[in-house]
């Protein structure tokens, strides 16, 4: 039996100061990251001169004037997270004052750096979530008054313009206690009664932050402060609302004020409310009623996960002929992708795979996202000829488009259907492989891009990508 490996942690343990000595100076003089952290390690004791340091990066980003693209501000906002992870790690233990003030300098850079900033990935906006967390943290380790901390929070997260500030009232109970929260809200909803007195929203040049209310019920975990703040606005709740309402109801554990949100089923779609009714009233004990009404919502849909759920709400016993009732339902329904689904969960492998080759040509191939763990789990289980069918669908719908920049997806599919014809002796119904690649073949000659990618996988029977053929793609 070969010796265990050792861990690196108990490695370098091991080693004597001299080996890791060599290594961090061989490492430092590699590395620019490696030589930062030395440099920084050598003013643990001197919190001053290491808040500094982190000082002169931050100011070194504010002299920026260059726009960063999608990529630029991918990388920029890497290095950002980098910086606020190792003031936390490293300064806020020892000077929390001079870590509050770098995080809030950072988050008040906020509009010069989304200004010249493509942030469509979200990046940078996550990068500034860390420096209201970081912020909120480090105001907690202060030593200042308590009470100091509600007026400069609001002042901070009120002048927010981009969205990028919401964690400073998200997650205010990391500062702030239950009372001074309680307070907080208080504040709020009495500004926006007086505005709402004086007839306008703006009364005295502020406006009350209704988004701040929500923002706050969550670091409450009160969705009542969120309701009061949405009835405000909408006295009369949509289904989009009453849907927030009872999901933040469910999230705290109290089922039975979800409940009147419900009981109206205008504007709400059929199956939406019908699921959240059926989970309330589960959670309620009341599985009598919840079972029947996701029994009902399963049947309109035959979703495998309404039925997963369906199970939730039956006793074992029960079970057995809430699965035949699936394979009945299944078996008579019109689209072979939904049946075949649904088959296959319930362990029917057999008839799933029937009602996939039963009619190919109604097998939706943009239905991506279903069909290849669907063709994966026919495979396993040895469903061939009902995988070939998934996987033919997908292969067309891709070619018929003439989606080339799915071209390489087609490939993979292309080659598969070689794979899984090596262990298929009989396709009844299906049309036999060789006629099928055949017939392919003619049909779609002139995409040379889609034979380029076939080629690219060298796999068996890929044609020459210097046949000649013009690309229709283009």
């Amino acid at each position: 039996m070969a010796p265990r490996k050792e861990d690196v942690g108990t490695f370098i343990r091991r080693q004597n100061a001299d080996t890791l000595s060599a290594l961090l100076l061989e490492l430092a003089s590699e590395h620019l990251e490696v030589r930062q952290r030395l440099e920084r390690l050598q003013l643990v004791d001197q919190p001053d001169r290491l808040a500094a340091s982190f000082r002169k990066t931050l100011n070194g980003w504010r002299r920026q004037t260059r726009f960063l693209d999608y990529r630029a501000s991918i990388e920029w906002a890497a290095e950002a997270e980098a910086w606020l992870s190792q003031i936390e790690r490293e300064l806020l233990p020892r000077d929390p004052v001079s870590a509050v003030a770098l995080a809030e300098a950072f988050i008040e850079c906020d509009e010069s750096i989304f200004n010249r900033a493509d942030d469509s990935s979200g990046r940078i906006g996550n990068a500034m979530r860390s420096a209201c967390r970081l912020w909120l943290q480090a105001a907690a380790r202060c030593e200042s008054p308590a009470d100091v901390w509600p007026a400069r929070l609001r002042r901070l997260a009120e002048a927010d313009k981009f969205g990028a500030r919401e964690a400073l009232w998200l997650q205010a109970d990391l500062l702030l206690s239950q009372v001074q929260l309680r307070d907080l809200v208080a504040a709020l909803e009495r500004e926006l009664d007086a505005a709402a007195a004086a007839g306008s929203p703006f009364a005295g040049g502020y406006r009350p932050d209704l988004g701040a209310l929500t923002l706050l019920s969550h670091a409450l975990r009160d969705p009542d402060i969120h309701v009061r703040a949405t009835l405000r606005r909408s006295p009369k709740p949509n289904s989009v609302q009453k849907q927030d309402f009872v999901l933040q109801y469910l999230d705290v554990g109290r089922p039975a004020d979800a409940l009147p949100w419900l009981e109206d089923p205008a504007d709400w779609h059929p199956h939406t409310r019908l699921r959240l009714l059926a989970e309330v009233l589960k959670r309620l004990g009341q599985i009598d009623r919840s079972g029947p009404i996701q029994q009902q919502v399963f049947e309109q849909t035959l979703a495998v996960d309404d039925f997963r759920t369906w199970l939730g709400h039956l006793a074992p016993a029960d079970q057995p002929a809430a699965v035949s009732r699936a394979r009945e339902l299944a078996l008579d329904h019109d689209d072979p992708v939904t049946a075949a689904r649904l088959l296959m969960e319930i362990g029917c492998f057999t008839e799933a795979e029937q009602v996939l080759v039963a009619e190919p040509g109604r097998i939706t191939g943009q239905d991506y996202n279903w069909l290849v763990p669907l063709s994966e789990s026919l495979e396993a289980q040895q469903c061939r000829r009902g995988a070939t069918a998934v996987v033919r669908a997908l292969l067309e719908a891709i070619l018929a488009k003439a989606y080339s920049p799915a071209y390489g997806h087609a490939a993979r599919y292309w080659h598969q259907l070689h794979a899984i014809a090596d262990h298929t002796p009989d396709w009844a119904p299906l049309q036999p492989h060789v006629e099928y690649i055949a017939a392919l073949r003619q049909k779609h000659a002139r995409k040379t891009a889609f034979w380029a990618q076939v080629a690219k996988r060298q796999e068996p029977e890929a044609p020459d990508a210097g046949d000649g053929l013009e690309d229709d793609d283009a």
